[in-house]
């Protein structure tokens, strides 16, 4: 390959590349230098590396970047309805998904940069012991709660939980289905994260407003 090639396809575009050659395949870590230079970044360093001689170069066949494996978030919402204890509209939902379409086609979420992310229990509980007690108490004891807002993260935080008392007309609800979730909003705002419980001890991301 030609040198000025290789550094176009390394110009911001740093990573493991695989390279083939004459002799077979290598996977290297490669970036371009500040001076322009095709480099290999040193063992165990992320910052460091050495210059790839251009008679090296020569030899290559051709270069592709090594990109990691697309992430099916619809089946970690499946993995993590399939632990839920309660009754859900929202886990039904979640085990009934598509895995083959995305969150957003499955109307789990609007489509935003925190599907599938997760928080617990256990990590609110550290911004507010009491108010997770008591939102576990509620959520065993099938009965609404709400928690106002409490401080989580430098955001306002809330958790509640809605039983449903009826069927409703849509045949999504059913009664004594539980409605529950979390929320992390600005200081003051009624906007921010929005996650629906998903498990008896996660949420999970659904939405941002």
């Amino acid at each position: 390959m030609k040198y000025e090639d290789v550094s176009a396809i390394l110009y911001r575009n740093h990573g493991v590349f695989d390279i083939t050659t004459p002799f077979g395949t290598q996977r290297r870590r490669l970036f371009l230098s500040t001076e322009s230079k095709v480099c290999e970044f040193a063992k165990r360093s992320r910052k460091r590396g050495y210059p790839i001689p251009p008679n090296e170069i020569k030899c290559w066949l051709s270069i592709s970047k090594v990109t990691k494996p697309t992430t099916n978030i619809v089946a970690k919402f499946q993995r993590y309805a399939s632990r839920a204890t309660f009754p859900s509209a929202f886990v039904r939902k979640c085990l009934e998904a598509d895995p083959t379409k995305d969150c957003y086609e499955n109307r789990l979420t609007t489509g935003t940069r925190i599907d599938g992310e997760i928080i617990s229990l256990d990590a609110i509980s550290r911004y507010n012991h009491w108010v997770v007690e008591q939102f576990r108490k509620a959520l065993k004891e099938r009965r609404n709660f709400n928690s106002g807002t409490f401080t989580f993260r430098g955001y306002d935080g809330s958790l509640w939980i809605e039983v449903k008392q009826k069927d409703d007309n849509y045949n999504y609800y059913k009664a004594g289905d539980i409605a529950a979730g979390f929320s992390k909003e600005y200081r003051g705002c009624a906007n921010g994260y929005y996650y629906a419980l998903i498990d008896d001890e996660h949420f999970i991301g659904i939405d941002i407003d």
